[in-house]
């Protein structure tokens, strides 16, 4: 395995990232695989501990290895998912997207029923508002960026403080690995569906009708989950 040739203008850690991702992909590893020791990969990539420990840091919140102590770093085990022939780095990462979305899927959904309870009506506005400037970008660029701030936003207007700092850890480590390996999932989703999708869910929201508002909210949810399976 060739590594080397980092561009000055990354961080160093994110190329070590990069190259821990090829010697997954490369050296024949297998899920549940234990990683060679610290300082044969300090070696290897011609890097420091601290520079190597923080690229693996990035690795443990992505989900693709799991730290056990007195024991080694080892590559997570891989849950069932539809065949694919994506890499194995892609493969582990694709189990905690899935992970990580199933879990947002429930904390949304309550999120909605915790917004409808506590929001005023300024919060509601606050949320069309929200929602009206993701339109318009769209209909400027035909992306719908933006779009997690609207969720972050959501989040914000539960009432609890507990609920907004839960979600915005989830969606922070979801936004990591989708604008990074899982690019294509956001663009499997139709700008348009999406808009409608928030449409709905914020009239709902102003109907104070929990049962829907949560129903449109899973359904939001499950159309990036079937993406990803």
């Amino acid at each position: 395995m060739e590594i080397g040739n980092r561009a000055a203008r990354t961080l160093l850690y994110e190329e070590v990232v990069k190259d821990l991702y090829q010697l997954i992909d490369e050296e024949h590893l297998k899920p549940g695989d234990k990683l060679p020791p610290e300082r044969e990969l300090m070696e290897q990539l011609d890097v420091s501990r601290n520079v190597l420990r923080e690229a693996f840091r990035v690795l443990e919140s992505r989900g693709v290895i799991v730290s056990h102590q007195g024991k080694g770093r080892f590559l997570r085990t891989q849950s069932q998912l539809s065949e694919s022939t994506e890499s194995l780095s892609k493969n582990l990462e694709r189990c905690s997207m899935m992970e990580a979305y199933e879990v947002r899927q429930v904390l949304e959904v309550k999120g909605v029923e915790l917004i409808i309870r506590n929001a005023t009506e300024k919060d509601i506005d606050e949320l069309e508002h929200a929602y009206k400037v993701l339109e318009r970008r769209f209909r400027e660029t035909g992306k719908t960026e933006g779009e997690f701030k609207l969720h972050k936003l959501y989040a914000a207007k539960t009432g609890s403080i507990f609920m907004t700092q839960t979600l915005e850890i989830v969606l922070d480590a979801i936004f990591d690995m989708m604008y990074g390996k899982f690019s294509d999932v956001l663009e499997a989703v139709s700008g348009e569906e999406e808009l409608e999708s928030h449409r709905q869910i914020i009239r709902a929201i102003r109907r104070r009708d929990e049962k829907e508002a949560g129903k449109l909210m899973h359904e939001h949810l499950q159309a990036s989950i079937d993406n990803l399976k």
